[in-house]
């Protein structure tokens, strides 16, 4: 290509599109044209503010009708032209080939430009090499009216899944004769080593074509060369180093190889990407410089919600800490005006650290690194595994939604995974002289971790998203592994519930589907595609109910991407999965002659064979708000002999939720197609976030001065900070995105007492001076000053003393004292059954749970039919 597309990438307001015309504004009757070279007059839609009548070099997006003629111009910025040269009027774009003429007399291409709608161009004269589905770099030229392709080539594209490379391979087939399901074996098996699975028009059965029986899924990966001695050589003279040792080579796609390397003289880490025969790129982990001294004394912690606060969704967390800028994780919103955190708090980033590969953490990341391209970003090796399949999918969900606006292009997701650096969990690592950071095993998802960063004095701990109970996939949060720290960040998901027993769920569900398939049903289990699908892929594996039961398990959507990254990262995942390869030297999760056996659906075609005969489908979304699981809802929500199987966490607003609040009879709409329920619906718990009980253990573990709920709705944010004697014990924070949470200041709606509680210590020495009448007890004068607790227990110049055990209770004696104990008196003497000698009466309070006034402040006199001698 010319230097002009090179410039395209840097100088344009977009990577992805440039198009400039010389011309000089006129009005006519109250329409602006440009008028440009050979007298060619175009409507102009929209102009600057300010602009010049004299001639200029304008920038312009153009509508295009059918034809390629250019109907208008939307005109953005102008600068000074030289009339001399005799410049001609170009468009610099790259974008996906959407649609072809029949006789190559035209080509419409569609651009992605982040943070602005997408644009559908129509050009004249293509290349004849160019292809539907393809992703090209063109160099167009003004024709009079027209557009005209003057020169161009194509961009290589990794694909990680199927859904990705049919379209394309299907565009290539149309010209060839060639049928969809011939298409994905004569392909995808030849170049990609994906299995495909074909349709026949006259069968029912499904054809398996497969690299062998016992092989895994794409083995046809593990036969291809990688090119190491060429990572070598890029590796020397990128750094001028030799004695380079490389890790094992990760094959990306046909035609991308990827290696971590590490120096052992220098202890430096580096990156190495080949893709075909274009040049290796090379990447050096930055070296951290010494600490400075200065830093030890360092008390400066805060902390800015940028996202997921009193809500869901664009995890991000500014965090100050010493002179450092670190921010934590930078998610995206899966629907809505504003699918991105509020990252304009940010001032002058330094790190960014990612604690798990969920898009509400990890989908704006592109975006950040777009804007911040020299700061670090630093993930679990897990994560970025994930990242890979989640963020690509994330971008093609984007491409096909015309309706919003992309976060990111090709170009930044290339980036921001070549960049993404990788830390062990369990070992701390110094990213920025003396902070010192530590991933810790969350037992979220696979690579989820939580973060624990010190830096001087100051101690912060974010957990992401954490399950102190394992599952299948992953092992949980261990309470031993957190160390204590200054602030808490927690998710608060659950904050108000308690989980059943994940056995016992997971036994239950194992039940309802064989009873549904049984009795010639289909069930459809809606899940993540991250964790839970894999979750129940080894629980239906390792059941003894299916090993009787000759019934296939479809996988379709995102779930089967993922589930090959798991598969190709078995040393990321618990004992017990590594155990059930070694001994039966099989898949774990995909297997095609295994019992049950589990089976990719590879086209989209292949779905209703899926539900033809009775079976189980793993599909995603979770929700039902996208993606392969809509598709079979909306069949067998009208089967009577059919189950709908929620496993987890549903939004609220979800079509998932609204699901599980239906009963039969009761309609429902998907995807624009209104449904009468006849399915069974139910829902499991096989959540991946820890409970109200988990959640208060990490709490108490931590045991932090400011503890910082977010990530959870507004009832179980309130009720996780009302749980036990948490706010006797921290400085509990709820806060809005932007609002500040500064390490020792107190919120402003606590009281003093309750400061006090927090702040000073829960005991102090006292002296003792006895006398032959009594004895004196010294109170110290600090105390006495400047504890309020103590100020109010003296507040009525006199005190009750009373042995309990080896402590002597002081307790304030008031005019209500009195009363109360008066009361106790007279009813004890009298033998009456009254509230005040009833053994649920504390402190003026009824305890007794059958009672009505249960929880309610009651006259020391009362009668109640609950009434319990406390004698």
């Amino acid at each position: 290509m010319t230097s002009q597309i090179d410039t395209l990438s840097t100088s344009s307001t977009s990577s992805n599109f440039k198009f400039t015309l010389v011309g000089h504004i006129e009005s006519r009757e109250g329409t602006n044209y440009l008028v440009c070279r050979q007298d060619t007059k175009f409507p102009v839609s929209s102009l600057p503010a300010l602009y010049s009548s004299e001639v200029m070099l304008w920038e312009a997006i153009p509508s295009t009708d059918s034809t390629g003629q250019i109907s208008n111009l939307t005109l953005l910025n102008f600068s000074k032209v030289n009339l001399k040269e005799n410049q001609e009027d170009k468009c610099l774009l790259s974008g996906r080939i959407v649609q072809l003429g029949k006789k190559y007399n035209f080509v419409q291409i569609k651009v992605t430009r982040p943070g602005e709608k997408i644009l559908k161009v129509t050009l004249l004269s293509p290349d004849r090499r160019m292809k539907v589905g393809h992703l090209w770099e063109i160099i167009a030229v003004r024709q009079g009216a027209f557009l005209h392709v003057q020169s161009g080539s194509l961009i290589e594209e990794t694909h990680n899944s199927l859904d990705e490379a049919l379209p394309i391979l299907a565009s290539q087939n149309q010209q060839s004769g060639k049928s969809e399901g011939e298409l994905a074996i004569a392909n995808l098996t030849e170049e990609n080593g994906f299995p495909a699975i074909s349709l026949e028009p006259q069968s029912t059965d499904l054809l398996i074509v497969t690299p062998g029986d016992n092989q895994p899924l794409v083995s046809a990966k593990n036969n291809v060369s990688p090119p190491t001695e060429a990572a070598i050589l890029a590796l020397i003279a990128e750094t001028q180093l030799e004695d380079w040792n490389l890790d094992t080579p990760k094959l990306r796609s046909n035609k991308t190889w990827e290696w971590e390397a590490f120096h052992p003289l220098t202890q430096q880490r580096a990156r190495v990407k080949i893709v075909g025969n274009k040049k290796p790129r090379v990447y050096q982990y930055p070296l951290t410089s010494k600490e400075d001294s200065n830093l030890a004394e360092n008390t400066h912690l805060v902390v800015t919600p940028l996202g997921a606060a009193r809500g869901i969704g664009a995890s991000c967390f500014r965090i100050e800490i010493g002179p450092y800028e670190v921010v934590l994780d930078c998610g995206s919103r899966p629907k809505g005006y504003d699918p991105l955190p509020a990252l304009e708090y940010l001032n002058n980033p330094d790190l960014l650290i990612v604690s798990h590969a969920h898009l509400d953490h990890l989908g704006a990341v592109p975006v950040f690194h777009n804007r911040y391209p020299g700061v670090r970003i630093i993930c679990t090796q897990g994560t970025r595994e994930i990242a890979h399949i989640m963020l690509r999918d994330c971008l093609k969900v984007q491409s096909l939604n015309e309706d919003s606006t992309p976060l990111f292009d090709d170009v930044d997701l290339e980036r921001t995974l070549f960049r993404l650096e990788t830390q062990p969990v369990g070992v701390d690592f110094e990213p920025l002289p003396g902070l010192k950071v530590r991933f810790i095993n969350a037992g979220h998802i696979l690579g989820a971790a939580c973060i624990y960063m010190t830096c001087g004095e100051r101690s912060l701990i974010y957990t992401g998203d954490y399950n102190t109970t394992s599952s299948r996939t992953t092992t949980g949060l261990r309470l031993a592994d957190l160390p204590q720290a200054d602030i808490l960040i927690t998710e608060s998901t659950y904050g108000g519930d308690t989980h059943p027993g994940r056995k016992t769920q997971e036994t239950a569900l194992i039940d309802a589907i064989a009873e549904v398939v049984k009795s010639g049903g289909n069930v459809l289990i809606p899940a993540f595609a991250l964790g839970r699908a894999q979750e129940i892929l080894l629980a239906i594996r390792t059941s003894t109910t299916f090993h009787t039961l000759k019934v296939p398990v479809y996988v379709d959507g995102l779930v089967r991407s993922v589930t090959e990254t798991f598969r190709d990262n078995l040393d990321l995942l618990p004992d017990s999965v590594k155990n059930f390869v070694k001994q039966c030297n099989r898949e774990p999760f995909f297997d095609l002659n295994g019992m049950p056996p589990i089976i990719p659906i590879g086209n989209p075609k292949e779905r209703p064979l899926a539900m033809a005969k009775p079976s189980v489908i793993v599909a995603s979304s979770g929700m039902l708000s996208g993606g392969a699981s809509v598709y079979y809802a909306k069949t067998l929500l009208e089967r009577e002999n059919a189950a709908i199987f929620i496993s987890g966490y549903t939004d609220e607003e979800s079509p998932g939720r609204l699901l599980q609040n239906l009963a039969v009879g009761d309609e429902i709409e998907l995807d624009g197609k209104k449904i009468t329920v006849k399915a069974q619906i139910k829902r499991f718990n096989l959540s991946a976030h820890a409970d109200k009980i988990g959640l208060t253990q990490v709490i108490n573990k931590v045991n932090p001065k400011h503890l910082i709920l977010i990530h959870g709705c507004g009832n179980a944010l309130h009720s996780l900070a009302d749980s036990g004697d948490l706010k006797s014990k921290h400085y509990i924070h709820i806060p809005n995105v932007g609002e500040r949470v500064e390490y020792g200041q107190a919120p402003e709606h606590i009281s003093k007492s309750q400061i006090a509680k927090i702040e000073l210590p829960q005991e102090f020495e006292v002296s003792v001076e006895a006398e032959v009448e009594g004895a004196w007890l010294q109170i110290p004068l600090e105390v006495v000053e400047n504890d309020p607790r103590w100020q109010l227990l003296a507040s009525s110049g006199m005190l009750k003393a009373a042995w309990e055990g080896y402590h002597l209770k002081l307790s304030p004696i008031t005019q209500r004292n009195l009363s109360i104990q008066k009361v106790m008196d007279d009813a004890v003497s009298k033998g009456e059954n009254c509230c005040a000698v009833c053994k649920f009466y504390e402190k003026g309070y009824c305890k007794g749970e059958e009672s009505s006034l249960f929880e309610f402040q009651v006259d020391p006199s009362g009668i109640c039919g609950e009434f319990s001698s406390n004698s």
